[in-house]
């Protein structure tokens, strides 16, 4: 009888635990995604002309909108190579050098390694100290990948 009770009662609250863990990360809207890129361009290019501050806002909004109903990585890599070449339309010669080198410096930066990624090594790659007893025989440890 009592597992009945807790079975029940799990059934009844799981969903509205998951619920409400859902709801605790809510999804960015288009015009944040385009606000927040429009900033941070910004301020790193440090652009003062209100015209061209409201053309990039409208630039990352368009952009930003098309990745919301895109499906595949594809479109979105796509999306952003547009939105590059309009980029270049729109910023001097010299502020598009400068972003196109902030994106390769941030770039590393995107990709992590997999936490479940483990690698083996010899051990007699590891240089030990000369032993003068017995030789223990050679074993491979898996050793985790440090993270960048």
């Amino acid at each position: 009888m009592k597992h009945l009770c807790v079975i029940i009662l799990n059934i009844l609250f799981v969903p509205l635990l998951l619920q409400a863990q859902h709801n605790c990360h809510p999804q960015r809207t288009a015009e944040d995604i385009a606000r927040k890129q429009t900033e941070m361009l910004v301020r790193e290019l440090s652009i003062q002309d209100s015209i061209i501050r409201d053309t990039l806002y409208h630039l990352h909004l368009k952009f930003a909108r098309k990745r919301e109903i895109s499906n595949t990585r594809a479109e979105a890599m796509q999306y952003m190579q547009e939105a590059n070449a309009e980029l270049q339309t729109i910023l001097t010669p010299e502020q598009y050098q400068q972003y196109m080198n902030q994106q390769v410096n941030y770039a590393p930066h995107r990709h992590r390694a997999p936490h479940n990624r483990i690698t083996t090594i010899s051990v007699d790659s590891v240089s030990t100290p000369p032993n003068d007893s017995a030789e223990a025989p050679r074993i491979q440890l898996p050793l985790p990948v440090s993270r960048l």
